[in-house]
Order: structure tokens, then C-alpha cells, then sequence
């Protein structure tokens, strides 16, 4: 969300490092803030869509202070709310049913709404949350490994796991797409 861009722009800056023809095309960077004026790094996100193939989209939630905006409205992590993860998929080549853990590796970094959003929308794909609390609160089997990063600064995670009425919808979600998959 908004700067929180910096760590995923470090990320391409890193890999066009190692490797300065990189083909970007399997990385997604969704970025979102409330103006767009505060899509920061936009101008070198756009090169390296145009030289790199890198997949970016940047959204607002308030497209009304922004009228000259065309791209995406609305919250970041509405990308991944069930009623649009088949445009995503469109959007990036995969398959109806196709984004999950197998074809994707998440990082989040953003306001704990927006990360914990993201979390409990992208459970039912079965993608595992690296936070141990959360996955032991999920029943996450210590062996799995995490396809879900995102920051964690405060010592309660992002979502309440204390809750039974949060936790055992989602931790049933998660079971069932991890053993469909």
C-alpha cells in the first residue's frame, strides 16, 4: 500500500542486479494507495513494465480526489477477495482456479487491515501464513512451508486467533484447499 512499495521495488531492483536483461513477466507487484499521487515509485514501475515485462497495477480507494486516474479503484486487497480473483487470474495468464500456492508466493506489506484481509481471503486458496502463531492457531503443520510473508510489528498477529468464530472457518477453508491441492 502506498510506499509500502519500497520493499517489492528493492526486490526488482535486486534482481535486475544480478541480471539486468531479467524477464519481469512472473512478477506481480499490486500496488495501492488512497491518491494517486501516493503510488510512489510509479514512473520506474511503468519502465519496468514497458523494458521487463514486470506485471503491475496500481489501484485507489479514492478515485474521486484523483480524476484523472484510469487504472484500478478500490483497496488493494480487493484483488484477492473471491469475487475477483477470477480477473486476477485473468489478468496474469493463470487458469480459473489457477492462483494458489503453486503458482504463487505472496508478500504483503501495508496496514495490518490490508494484510489481514489479504490472509483470510487467500486461506481458502491455500496459501500458509509464515506468522507461527497463526499457523498453529490454524493448525498448520510445522513441515509446510509458508507461501504467505508479510511484516509483522506488533505482537498480536493480524488477525484475532484468540476467536473461534475466525479462526475455525479459516483454518477449515485452509485444510480443504491444502488437501485439494
Amino acid at each position: 500500500a502506498g510506499t509500502g512499495s519500497a520493499p517489492f521495488v528493492c526486490m526488482v531492483r535486486s534482481e535486475l542486479r544480478r541480471n539486468p536483461k531479467a524477464d519481469l513477466s512472473k512478477w506481480v507487484l499490486l500496488h495501492g494507495a488512497s491518491h494517486a499521487s501516493d503510488l510512489g515509485h510509479r514512473d520506474e514501475l511503468h519502465r519496468l513494465v514497458a523494458e521487463h515485462g514486470l506485471r503491475y497495477w496500481g489501484t485507489v480507494s479514492r478515485p474521486k480526489d484523483s480524476p484523472d486516474w484510469l487504472g484500478d479503484v478500490g483497496r488493494v486487497e480487493q484483488f484477492f477477495a473471491p469475487d475477483r480473483l477470477a480477473d486476477l487470474e485473468r489478468r496474469v495468464g493463470l487458469a480459473p482456479g489457477g492462483f494458489t500456492p503453486k503458482a504463487a508466493v505472496i508478500f504483503i506489506c501495508g496496514l495490518q487491515g490490508t494484510i489481514g484481509t489479504t490472509i483470510t481471503n487467500l486461506c481458502p486458496r491455500g496459501f500458509v501464513p509464515d506468522h507461527k502463531r497463526m499457523r498453529e492457531a490454524l493448525g498448520v503443520a510445522p513441515e509446510l512451508p509458508a507461501t504467505l510473508f508479510y511484516e509483522q510489528y506488533d505482537t498480536e498477529p493480524v488477525i484475532d486467533i484468540k476467536n473461534p468464530d475466525v479462526v475455525a472457518p479459516l483454518a477449515a477453508q485452509l485444510a480443504a484447499a491444502l488437501a485439494a491441492l
